[in-house]
This record gives C-alpha cells, sequence and structure tokens, in this order.
C-alpha cells in the first residue's frame, strides 16, 4: 500500500505514517458513499 487516505478525525493522525498518509473528503466520500449505501439495503 503506497498511500493511505482518509477523513480529519484526529486518531488516524496517531496511527498511519505521516510520510503515506494523505488526509482529505476529496479521496474518502465515494468509499463512505457507498458504505451507507449498503448498510441502507442490507439491513434486516
Amino acid at each position: 500500500m503506497n498511500r493511505i487516505a482518509s477523513d480529519y478525525w484526529k486518531p488516524y493522525e496517531r496511527h498511519y505514517p505521516r510520510e503515506k498518509h494523505i488526509q482529505t473528503k476529496a479521496e474518502t466520500f465515494t468509499a463512505k458513499g457507498y458504505d451507507s449505501l449498503f448498510r441502507h439495503f442490507w439491513q434486516e
């Protein structure tokens, strides 16, 4: 894994190496959107 993208949640800063970590909403909104969509349709 070359790069890690996350949102701006503070604990991510402690767990990922600074040189590999990118904090941005631009790279994470799609994954979070799909997660929300899957949770909606997979709930019982």
